[in-house]
């Protein structure tokens, strides 16, 4: 235990002290002990609270009909104050043994209940004392007695809160005393005034035989409520893991969207745990999704929620976090897995088990949920496709298009067409985006080593975000296909550079990407497509782009190509140069790429 814990917890025993000693002084000259004529009533109510505190009844997951205060308010209506003082007092010191090292907790509790019932009891003598409306004089005791006391009780909760947590016990409070705690009081309160009309006119004999019935209730309910609060457990939680399942996800989003509540998703994937589970079975697999789990738990703020996606996919829900925020989150969850040990992970690359994550936020990012899950998804795969264990946020070169060009309202509604465009392409073949995502950074490292205006860099960002396009139009079965393509299926893939030009071309913004995506597949002998451009015929930043689009194809997996090495793919570009890429191109590329890396994994699995 910390110091700050042990001296919270010393304070929460003085408090505790506190009232117990206090409002056993107030009885003792009030109303000394030995003065008290009603000692069965004293007794069997003291009995009664407790008896009926270790019987409660569940009604929620984490709540349960409080019976100590029906009983404090049966009594409370009928009896005088001093019995239930002394009655209160007895019921502190014994219940509290139950609790062992939490002893204090239970004597603030049963002292907040007491100390409450018998300032509402002496509030509502004053008050119905003076009350002339007959009318209405029997339900004066009633609200009167019922507000005082949860009046004391929340304060003296809250007094107990911030002594055990600090300025977090108000948040702790705030979750406490929701609407099914009021629903849950009301109730108490209508089984106090039951308890009271009984003993009214049973005694109590009434008393006794009612406590019977609850408790009879109780026993058979309590297997009911486990029983039903499986199953519901069941609907919203992931069996291995214990974390909610895609179900709750899916119905918490809905919910925050409903409510326009601002929140980010995590979206987080496990690097290479095909692998691991090929290597070491699908048994140390679970254990080693337990293990995270367990480990996202540990790292879980107070506002946000953990759950398994799918297989080996987690999301995380960050109520109320910008998108800022959320990444500082996120590279906690990630460093903090990076540095947990994982029984067999030095088979896996690098020697630890790591995960990807993609952040989104709504609304900043995304409108609606299907908006914020595809966000959320492209910006985890891109993480994926580009070196993995990172964080990657959601941003795309598109609303960057919308922000810096001077797009009037038409062009808008087209960029959104794009968009649409994309993101089918994306659900057709998913290596496209990520491999779009790289040819924009080598394609920009290259021009900026040669010198190319910031302008011209600008356009060509642009233009190599939007050169494969025109993919949306070719069928997946070619866009995909293992082996060699056939001479009329070839024709059809070769024709997406015209497809794009024309997609693109009614965005007059757009007028300087033209020639980028539709020479991008031009040879720099004259032999390209698809309109046989040689040397510096073809545009400069459609040069660039070929040796960047090339470079990257060689140095990621597909199903038709062995995937080669940084320096294998070099020496292909140096023997491919006057004839396919410009020579002067070629070593400043090398260099260029010598200087930011390699962005796709060489330890990458085949992922295409």
């Amino acid at each position: 235990m910390s110091r700050i814990q042990s001296r919270r917890r010393s304070l929460a025993i003085l408090y505790a002290a506190a009232l117990w000693a206090g409002l056993a002084a107030w009885a003792i000259v009030k109303y000394p002990a030995f003065l008290i004529p009603e000692w069965v009533v004293f007794y069997t109510l003291a009995g009664l609270l407790v008896l009926v505190q270790r019987f409660s009844i569940p009604v929620a997951r984490q709540n349960t009909f409080n019976l100590e205060t029906a009983y404090l308010i049966g009594f409370g209506l009928i009896y005088p104050v001093h019995v239930i003082a002394w009655a209160g007092l007895a019921y502190a010191v014994v219940s509290s043994f139950s609790y062992r090292k939490k002893w204090y907790a239970q004597v603030i509790n049963a002292c907040g209940f007491t100390i409450g019932a018998v300032v509402a009891r002496i509030v509502e003598l004053q008050m119905v004392h003076v009350h002339t409306l007959p009318s209405i004089v029997d339900l004066v005791p009633i609200v009167v007695f019922s507000m005082v006391y949860v009046a004391i009780n929340i304060l003296s909760v809250l007094i107990y809160f911030v002594l055990i947590k600090g300025s977090e016990g108000f948040g702790e409070l705030r979750n406490i005393v929701a609407k099914e705690f009021w629903f849950i009081y009301g109730i108490t309160v209508l089984i106090g005034l039951l308890l009271s009309i009984v003993i009214k006119d049973a005694g109590l004999a009434g008393a006794l035989l009612f406590t019977a019935l609850i408790l009879l209730f109780a026993y058979s309910y309590r297997d009911y409520f486990k029983m039903a609060n499986h199953f519901k457990e069941l609907a919203v939680r992931d069996e291995l893991t214990g974390l909610f399942n895609h179900r709750w996800v899916h119905s918490k989003m809905d919910e925050l969207i409903d409510s326009r509540q601002p929140f980010a998703l995590l979206m987080m994937d496990i690097d290479h745990f095909k692998r691991y589970n090929e290597v070491w079975g699908h048994v140390q697999g679970d254990e080693a999704l337990k293990r995270l789990a367990e480990i996202l738990l540990v790292q879980r703020t107070q506002n946000g929620e953990v759950s398994r996606y799918s297989g080996e996919e987690f999301a995380v829900l960050l109520i109320g976090y910008d998108i800022h925020q959320a990444e500082v989150m996120a590279e906690q969850y990630r460093k903090a897995i990076e540095e947990a040990e994982f029984p067999g992970a030095e088979r896996l690359p690098g020697n630890r088990l790591t995960v990807s994550i993609g952040v989104a936020q709504y609304p900043e990012l995304a409108e609606n949920k299907r908006d914020l899950l595809i966000k959320a998804d492209d910006a985890l795969y891109k993480g994926k496709f580009t070196g993995r264990n990172k964080v990657s946020i959601y941003m795309s070169l598109l609303d960057e298009m919308q922000k810096e060009l001077n797009l009037g309202e038409t062009d808008q509604e087209i960029i959104k067409t794009i968009k649409v465009f994309l993101a089918i392409l994306n659900s057709k073949d998913r290596y496209t985006f990520a491999h779009t995502e790289r040819d924009v950074r080598y394609a920009e490292a290259l021009a900026k080593k040669i010198g190319l205006e910031e302008e011209r860099i600008r356009y060509l960002r642009f233009g190599a975000f939007l050169h494969d396009i025109g993919k949306v139009e070719v069928p997946l079965e070619i866009l995909t296909k293992r082996g060699p393509l056939t001479r009329s299926e070839w024709e059809i893939m070769k024709n997406h550079v015209i497809v794009g030009e024309r997609i693109a071309q009614p965005i007059a913004s757009l007028a300087p990407c033209l020639p980028i995506i539709r020479h991008h597949h031009e040879r720099f002998d004259g032999t390209g497509y698809p309109d046989g451009l040689k040397a510096c015929d073809i545009p400069l930043e459609a040069r660039i782009l070929t040796i960047a689009d090339s470079f990257d194809a060689m140095t990621t997996s597909r199903p038709y190509q062995r995937k080669r090495s940084m320096e294998e793919a070099f020496q292909e570009l140096k023997f491919c140069s006057g004839h396919q890429f410009d020579p002067a191109l070629v070593d400043p590329f090398i260099e260029a790429v010598q200087e930011i890396g390699l962005l796709a994994d060489e330890k990458e699995e085949e992922l295409a």
